[in-house]
């Protein structure tokens, strides 16, 4: 039986892809190696899920921030709010995510580049597309919409998400996700991801290694690689 070795063009740190690959032929068995990208497609699955015609209406595109352990797409970072309200270190975000307009190793976005830095200016670069390999984070809004105020279509979006994504019963893996998301765990947590903090969210979910956030003071949605997470509390 003829053996391969398959590689993805694109790929700096030598992980096994998550797309369809390029393979040529070798006469040596091919080492296995380990993924250096925990969630590239749940992060996936996770804006494909928002893209459907059931969520995508309360949703606000034009409010996504994209967050990786050096820059943030789409908005500044700032000193969050002291006390027990929901809140993050995120300036209002006005990036941009697009619908299918995603590749193999990338998400199709639109907006600012800034440092991870509290209070850093933008630097002036516009970017076009962000690498899912990078990625710490993704925040983004319910839409205000025209019938439906944005804390009403937070609370749609956020509950439908929850019933998604909520275990049918308690998981018994020991990953930081599932115990997150057990039925034993606290619904409202701290966590940092790189230089995102969201303080006294409540969790709704995981999407594979993505835990889920919600936000309710800034109707906002977090998706979190939990490979990613820091500190919690």
């Amino acid at each position: 039986m003829n053996n391969y070795f398959c590689t993805n063009s694109g790929r700096d740190c030598g992980c096994q892809p998550v797309c369809q690959p390029t393979c040529q032929e070798l006469p040596v068995q091919p080492i296995p190696v380990p993924t250096c990208c925990p969630c590239s497609e749940d992060f996936r699955r996770a804006l494909e899920l928002l893209c459907n015609p059931r969520l995508r209406p309360l949703v606000d595109f034009s409010t996504f921030a994209f967050v990786t352990e050096n820059y943030v797409l789409g908005t500044a970072l700032t000193t969050p709010t002291a006390g027990t309200a929901p809140g993050d270190n995120l300036e209002d975000p006005v990036g941009t995510y697009i619908c299918g307009g995603d590749n193999c190793e990338s998400l199709t976005v639109s907006g600012e580049l800034y440092p991870a830095q509290t209070g850093a200016a933008p630097l002036g670069i516009t970017v076009t597309q962000a690498a899912l390999c990078r990625l710490d984070a993704i925040a983004f809004e319910a839409d205000a919409g025209v019938e439906e105020t944005a804390a009403e279509n937070f609370q749609t979006l956020s509950q439908t998400l929850g019933q998604l994504l909520r275990p049918e019963r308690p998981q018994t893996c020991s990953s930081l996700a599932d115990a997150l998301t057990s039925a034993a765990a606290v619904r409202a947590s701290t966590v940092t991801a790189g230089p995102l903090i969201v303080n006294n969210s409540t969790i709704l979910g995981q999407i594979g290694s993505v835990l889920v956030m919600a936000n309710s003071t800034d109707s906002r949605i977090y998706f979190i690689c939990a490979d990613r997470i820091g500190f919690l509390g």
